[in-house]
């Protein structure tokens, strides 16, 4: 059974990865320089504001994940495919 601190940990998890995505973007948006360096530290740091507490929420769930991601790409870098 999902908790509220995993909902939302997972919500702010999401929120954070879609600023994550969106920060290569700015750089063609149609405004000048200065406009986009706003824009771009803006979102720089709302991913992080979102991030943090996401890791914090989610704990050893969040734990677990990245050294299963880990122990995946060291597999792919040493030829193995599991």
């Amino acid at each position: 059974m999902m908790t509220y601190r995993k909902i939302l940990g997972y919500f702010l998890l999401f929120i954070s990865c879609l600023a994550w995505a969106a920060l290569p973007l700015i750089p063609f948006l149609p405004y000048a320089g200065e406009r986009l360096t706003v824009w771009a530290a803006g979102v720089f740091i709302f991913a992080e504001i979102t991030w943090w507490p996401a890791v914090l929420l989610l704990g050893k769930e969040f734990l677990d994940w990245s050294r299963y991601c880990w122990d995946k790409c060291r597999a792919v870098l040493k030829g193995r495919r599991d």
